[in-house]
């Protein structure tokens, strides 16, 4: 399954990424980053206003 997410700030400073940016989700994969992708996609997500980045892990979190 395809999903294109739209206009997020991606942030990834291990790459130095930091912009205005598409990114198309292949197979549950990071496939392509770039700006106005226009590949067809099952589900497309507007991040417009949103931050997209890396994995977080909050190490306070108790059960």
């Amino acid at each position: 399954m395809q999903i294109l997410i739209k206009n997020g700030r991606v942030i990834d400073p291990v790459n130095n990424v930091d912009g205005i940016f598409d990114v198309l989700v292949e197979d549950s994969k990071i496939s392509k980053l770039g700006k106005n992708i226009k590949d067809v996609a099952k589900l497309i997500i507007d991040a417009a206003d949103k931050i997209i980045l890396p994995g977080l892990v909050d190490m306070h979190v108790q059960y």
